[in-house]
């Protein structure tokens, strides 16, 4: 999906996300670029459908931000010691009002449970004739599935701050996934979940699981999800249950499918509530877009030029259809798992660290805001690929986050970290989503080499005018600037989206082979201890 927002620089070849790179524009040129002002008749303004405009003047988030089409103590330590001077005044990064202790999860199975849903649709394709409505059974969870179900979310979550629960809690605060919420007023604030019927009565969506928000660091403990797994059933009347799933479609086999599915789901709607993104899903870490194919590098602006090495990306719970290439058969033939950057935004919503943007001035390269990442320790959740438990190679990292905002039209925030040869740097700035943020704005986020070079860019990542810049592979050990600024909307009418507020979130990963992990161990540094979780014996 496009969105509007950024500054036209359509004449440029430029890498959006890429490993090791050679400089792109000299300082000079870089900063021309960056005080260009966009109008009304650039392409990428042009191409956004009017009513998305329409709701992004009107201060709304995308509805496409909040859906899913899919649906031991490990630890890693940073080996990279920042020669940045000590004083970074820091605070924890899950600061909200009910953002502390244990992320409780009531799973609901009962209250929006009515035994039955419908859809109603015109009788003929091309919209005319009568009403049909369609009365479908829903599927009615047996103690065995919910034990399964509530299994399958412990052991996704395993190594994190988690408790699952089938009984409302009497006190506290607590999060709720809603099952067979999939009619209007049913469960989650969010909406409905379900299939949904063309006139004629063909199914065309279906809409496993839909989330309150994505709450970066999950400030918020109270938000909730709504998932339905019925669509199956459904499925197998149109012959596709066989056709996808390779077994015949009987009652306790739709039953087995539509249970695996409101699992798989479940966690996926869980990860956006506490901050998880799709993309999240994209692994191994250091490898760029999904093999897949999916999403398309159009999908970028600018348009991705990096590798697509992400073979283990449909592994993966925080994948869907449109951000990994995820086939609707994939929730119930594979048990997902979470990846390495969804492990590495979970273990920093619990011990992570945010710093504020200095109030001195960093507009240039010689007053950048120094900035310490600052060491995780890191759950593994990988249960096969390159860094399960019987790979010879671990990985080590740190993150940080800064707060900060865009007050003025062309204001450059500089930002200078540290690295060393081969780590693995992701960097986000996360302004609109981010349902925390209610001033948000159309950031652009800039990659400086230590000579001043800009090396890449990224405008909009594929589902939001936020920007993101992932697996970039720095090829010295040294320093380099990442800057933030805001696209200059002047005269377009959307003023106010060139300032708001801003998250820039950098993790660094970098890999080490097992004996330097231990050594590392020894030396009284953590690396990723493999667990693997059960699986639910059929």
């Amino acid at each position: 999906m496009t969105f509007i927002g950024a500054i036209s620089i359509a004449a440029l070849s430029a890498p959006a996300y890429a490993t090791t790179v050679e400089p792109l524009l000299s300082v000079d040129e870089a900063m021309s670029l960056l005080a260009h002002t966009h109008s009304t008749t650039c392409n990428h303004w042009q191409n956004a459908p009017l009513a998305l405009k329409e709701q992004m003047l009107s201060g709304g988030r995308t509805d496409s931000l909040r859906t899913s089409a899919a649906s031991s103590s490990a630890v890693g330590r940073s080996v990279v010691a920042d020669g940045f001077a000590d004083g970074q005044v820091s605070t924890p990064a899950s600061t909200g009002a009910n953002a502390t202790g244990t992320q409780v999860v009531f799973l609901d199975f009962d209250s929006a449970t009515t035994g039955t849903y419908s859809r109603t649709y015109k009788e003929n394709a091309d919209g005319t004739g009568a009403d049909i409505t369609e009365v479908f059974d829903e599927h009615i969870y047996t103690q065995e599935e919910r034990d399964y179900i509530q299994q399958r979310y412990q052991a996704d979550y395993a190594g994190f701050d988690y408790q699952f629960v089938t009984e409302a809690p009497a006190e506290g605060t607590y999060s709720t996934v809603f099952f067979n919420a999939n009619m209007p007023g049913e469960g989650a604030a969010a909406g409905p979940a379900g299939i949904e019927f063309a006139d004629g009565g063909v199914p065309t969506s279906i809409l496993f699981g839909i989330a309150d928000a994505i709450d970066f660091r999950n400030l918020d403990r109270g938000e909730n999800a709504n998932v339905d797994g019925n669509a199956w059933a459904i499925l197998a009347e149109f012959g596709i249950f066989e056709a996808r799933l390779g077994m015949e479609a009987t009652p306790e086999n739709i039953a087995l499918a539509t249970t695996i599915q409101s699992a798989q789901t479940g966690a996926h709607e869980l990860g956006h509530i506490v901050g998880l993104r799709h993309y999240d899903a994209w692994g191994p870490i250091g490898q760029g877009l999904p093999t897949t194919g999916t999403p398309p590098d159009g999908a970028f602006l600018p348009t991705y030029t990096g590798p697509r090495n992400g073979d283990e990306t449909t592994l993966h719970l925080m994948g869907s259809g449109f951000s990994a290439g995820l086939t609707l058969a994939d929730s119930v033939v594979t048990d997902r798992f979470f990846s390495e950057r969804s492990a590495i935004k979970l273990a920093f919503n619990e011990q992570g660290q945010v710093v504020a943007e200095t109030d001195q001035d960093h507009s240039w390269f010689d007053t950048a805001q120094e900035v310490r990442l600052e060491i995780l320790d890191v759950p593994n959740t990988i249960l096969q690929g390159d860094y399960s438990i019987h790979s010879n190679e671990h990985l080590v990292t740190s993150a940080i986050s800064i707060e900060g905002s865009i007050s003025e039209i062309e204001q450059l925030d500089f930002y200078a970290f540290e690295g060393k040869e081969g780590d693995i740097f992701n960097l986000e700035v996360i302004s609109l989503v981010d349902w925390n943020n209610e001033d948000f704005f159309d950031p652009i986020l800039y990659i400086f080499d230590e000579a001043m070079n800009m090396i890449m860019y990224s405008d909009d990542e594929f589902e939001s005018p936020d920007s993101f810049i992932f697996d970039f592979i720095l090829d010295y050990t040294g320093i380099f600037y990442a800057v933030v600024s805001g696209f200059d909307y002047t005269g377009t009418g959307f003023d106010e989206w060139s300032l708001g507020n801003y998250q820039l979130f950098v993790s660094r990963t970098s890999v080490v082979s097992a004996p330097a992990a231990a050594l590392l161990l020894a030396m009284g540094f953590g690396v990723l201890v493999r667990s693997r979780r059960k699986k639910f014996a059929n």
